[in-house]
């Protein structure tokens, strides 16, 4: 016998437990607008600090493979172009590399292209056509660097020829950008609809998704994840530090090239100190530097929002149109009726606007070495920065003056107000044998970030130093209307005593309805109150009454 469960409570397929305590929700959380940022302060030090092999050109490097292979006239225009459209084989990576992903890419591609080479968008009709802009780049003795775009992208950069070894030592300060909702109001009016009394009248809303283009360029870094979002907000940093980078000597920008990073914004490189090169970029302090690198973000930031915001229109009209239009449109249409006699109806449509506040903050720090020539790169972290200096440092006495050099800068970050806070700390550890207890425990000392380290804006707490607080308005694709009765009257004397008529008899039928009611509920009886209230609202007798007896 089997036991009926269709009747009778179910349980819920998920449920609070009864002896539980209630949900707490945490509003202490980032948007998934989150962003990684990279910057890169390269360390004012000598170049006698370093070991004598890293102050000369390596053997084997690009430059060197190229003019071999050109000097073997291997290398030319014609076979540039030939490479890079997977045609013929060289046996310099960087070349092969390029080619095979832009073969790769062009084989997917039907009509024309857009192809973004050494941070220039070039516009092309034609595939060949791109393909010749960066086989001139690399006749002219640039080297194609490919690295990966915070979108997810591949993107392709070029490093000139450095005119010598400069060993430098960078920091990279990899920083978090991450959005909050702020406010939420009522932003500029959109229309105002006048309706005359007893004027009746249809509205259309058509918000800024109702193209695909536009829908595109309408999207925010502070809102949205998006390839295109992601692609302009570094276009725009690239941009804003291009006349910097060209200003400076070469080396610079072939060791930018090498330092991109994978994943992340990369703000570029800012020296520390004085530069013999005139750089543009050179800062004398690391609070310069950092208030340099977060300003230039800032503002890419600013130009990319500001954009984005003036897309973000939302056209109302009284029109009726038939137009063929993409799918993407969203069109809401509504009427709109004054029921008034007397006064005039005014609707006010403003856009809704949200407030964001972005903090930026330093998250973690990182080690980079370069010479200027590919291959060079090495890498280390805080905990194994002895390491990295050991190995391209010429004695222990510049170990120990670039570390503690290192290490002041990172004891004096100064957040948003201007307060110097320490990112490191160092931690001391024993490691006692639990084999052998009688063995000597081993002590290690190393530095770390700081474990305590938490900085907090508006109940929005960070792991990190908060270096910027940004507050910015971007209007929204909701519409808020509000009524507003007109103070003026539309009727003569005479019309306005016809008014006051029809509201007085009003008023009487409802009196003569309450009072019958009133009679009704004072009655007692069931019976007697159902047929008193048959009478009243209902047929006036019991039973039905013939022709006869109705026309009698």
């Amino acid at each position: 016998m089997t036991t009926d469960t269709t009747e009778g409570p179910q349980e819920p397929l998920s449920k609070l437990d009864e002896n539980g305590e209630a949900s707490v929700l945490n509003y202490n959380l980032p948007q998934s607008t989150s962003y990684d940022v990279v910057s890169f302060i390269q360390l004012d030090i000598d170049p006698k600090f370093f070991k004598p092999e890293h102050r000369q050109v390596p053997k084997n490097n690009y430059w060197e493979q190229f003019d071999a292979e050109r000097q073997n006239e291997r290398l030319n225009l014609q076979e540039i172009t030939a490479v890079l459209e997977g045609n013929v084989y060289t046996p310099v990576k960087e070349l092969q590399d390029v080619g095979l992903n832009l073969n790769a890419r062009t084989q997917a591609t039907k009509s024309g292209v857009t192809f973004k080479a050494a941070n220039i968008p070039v516009a092309t009709k034609s595939v060949q056509s791109s393909t010749e802009y960066i086989a001139n780049r690399i006749n002219q003795g640039d080297r194609p660097v490919l690295y990966k775009r915070p979108s997810g992208k591949q993107g392709l950069r070029f490093a000139k020829r450095p005119g010598r070894p400069r060993p430098s030592i960078f920091m990279a300060m990899h920083m978090r950008m991450s959005s909050y909702l702020g406010d939420y109001g009522a932003g500029q009016t959109l229309s105002t609809h006048a309706l005359l009394p007893g004027e009746k009248t249809e509205i259309e809303v058509r918000d800024y998704t109702h193209k695909e283009d536009v829908s595109s360029a309408a999207e925010s870094v502070l809102d949205s994840y998006s390839e295109s979002s992601m692609d302009d907000l570094q276009t725009t940093i690239e941009e804003s530090t291009e006349q910097n980078e060209s200003s400076s000597e070469t080396d610079t920008d072939s060791m930018s090239a090498d330092l991109s990073v994978n994943g992340g914004v990369n703000l570029g490189i800012v020296k520390l100190g004085a530069d013999a090169s005139g750089s543009a970029s050179s800062v004398n302090t690391t609070t310069e530097a950092i208030s340099s690198q977060v300003n230039t973000l800032e503002s890419a930031v600013d130009h990319h929002v500001q954009t984005a915001d003036s897309l973000r229109q939302v056209e109302i009209n009284t029109s009726t149109t038939s137009t063929e239009i993409s799918e993407t449109e969203k069109t809401t249409t509504r009427t709109l009726e004054n029921i008034n006699r007397s006064r005039v109806l005014n609707f006010v449509h403003r856009q809704m606007v949200q407030e964001y506040y972005t903090l930026t903050y330093l998250n973690d720090v990182t080690f980079v070495y370069s010479n200027g020539y590919p291959n060079s790169k090495k890498t280390g972290t805080l905990s194994s920065i002895d390491n990295l200096l050991s190995e391209v440092l010429a004695n222990e006495n510049a170990v120990a003056e670039v570390r503690n050099r290192i290490y002041e800068h990172l004891c004096n970050i100064p957040d948003h107000t201007g307060t110097r806070t320490s990112f490191i700390e160092q931690v001391t550890e024993k490691s006692a044998n639990c084999i052998d207890p009688k063995a000597s425990p081993t002590t290690v000392a190393y530095v770390r970030k700081r474990q305590d380290l938490v900085q907090s804006y508006k109940d929005k707490s960070v792991s990190g130093i908060i270096l910027n607080v940004a507050h910015r308005i971007l209007r929204t694709p909701a519409v808020i209307v509000d009524a507003v009765l007109g103070g003026g009257d539309a009727l003569d004397f005479y019309n306005q005593r016809l008014q006051e008529a029809a509201y007085t008899n009003a008023e009487l039928a409802n009196q003569k309805t309450e009072q019958a009611i009133a009679i009704i509920d004072s009655i007692t009886d069931p019976a007697e109150k159902a047929a008193l209230y048959k009478k009243v609202f209902g047929d006036c007798c019991d039973t039905p009454q013939s022709m006869t007896e109705a026309g009698s």
